[in-house]
């Protein structure tokens, strides 16, 4: 009869622990369920919504992931060093609040307002001569700015076949709904990571003339790396991105993006960066050095606008 109730009480526990589980999986931050209310205002709420809610979530938000808050001020820190703490605090709010408004406006896609971007593209030049000769590029960036809507502007802008490269994220239906979105702005989402011939389609993109944006800012676990510095600090850059141009036979181009203000983004282009077909470890260690010098540069002009929630080191 013990053993009965014991098991019993064990029973209505492990339910208990499953319950809470799933609840905790549903309001993660990067749960669908935030995704779709996050998308159902932008899409669909009046434009004063779209302009200004974002601020006050991206407050919240700030004051309850104390983790991602206490990663922001490091980060912030390695890039500006230690300041006053009201100065530290007030940026790392400026930060949550700018990811809010970027996020916003990326889902806004398909509302008649985002036919009004303006964008200013510095380094043109660069983009437009590899367009124009029909030469893939992989480009690179990070998260940084509204970097989700730069996809869809630079195939409007250049008139070119972009696909975005992006690790699986842990909730399907947010990565369904979000792929969906992304879509709608005329550019193809490859997720990568589950399987090593993942990478294929991506190849063929590329030799066939198309160009391909890809974060290195974060190294997915098990990827393998390659040691940069980053603000006097040793980082890690994703070996496969620097590898697969190389087998593509396409520069890498760094690409980041900042938002001015509503709806205004301005982008900076850097020089394309050539590998051999069969490069060096210290080749790639090289071109990996000079793309997290075009990041470091960037950042170090916006830093409120680096969306980076972990920790450096």
């Amino acid at each position: 009869m013990l053993r009965a109730a014991s098991h019993g009480a064990q029973t209505e526990s492990n339910v208990k622990f499953s319950v809470f589980s799933a609840m905790k999986r549903t309001m993660a931050v990067d749960a669908a369920f935030w995704r779709r209310l996050a998308y159902a205002g932008a899409r669909y709420g009046p434009e004063s919504w779209l302009r200004h809610s974002p601020a006050f979530f991206g407050a919240a938000f700030a004051v309850v992931l104390g983790r991602e808050r206490r990663a922001v001020r490091e980060n912030l820190r390695a890039v500006l060093g230690p300041r006053h703490p009201v100065l530290e605090q007030l940026d790392v709010f400026r930060t949550f609040v700018g990811y809010a408004r970027c996020l916003a406006e990326g889902l806004a896609a398909g509302r008649p307002e985002m036919q009004q971007v303006r964008r200013h593209i510095h380094g043109r030049p660069h983009l437009d001569a590899l367009v124009s000769a029909g030469r893939g590029a992989l480009l690179v960036t990070a998260h940084a700015g509204p970097w989700d809507a730069a996809a869809g502007l630079l195939s409007s802008d250049f008139a070119a076949d972009v696909m975005v490269v992006m690790w699986a994220e842990r909730d399907a239906r947010a990565r369904a709904l979000h792929d969906e979105v992304r879509e709608k702005s005329g550019v193809r989402v490859l997720h990568v990571g589950a399987h090593p011939l993942d990478a294929l389609p991506l190849l063929r993109h590329l030799r066939a003339g198309g160009l391909a944006a890809a974060q290195l800012d974060r190294v997915a676990p098990g990827q393998r790396a390659l040691q940069v510095s980053l603000f006097g600090r040793e980082a890690r850059l994703p070996e496969g991105l620097f590898a697969l141009a190389a087998l593509a036979n396409v520069p890498i181009l760094p690409v980041f993006v900042r938002r001015a203000r509503y709806l205004e983004y301005e982008f900076v282009i850097s020089e394309p960066i050539e590998l051999p077909r069969r490069p060096s470890h210290e080749q790639l260690k090289n071109a990996a050095q000079r793309a997290a010098s075009a990041l470091e540069r960037f950042i170090f002009a916006h830093p409120t606008q680096w969306f980076q929630f972990e920790p450096l080191d």
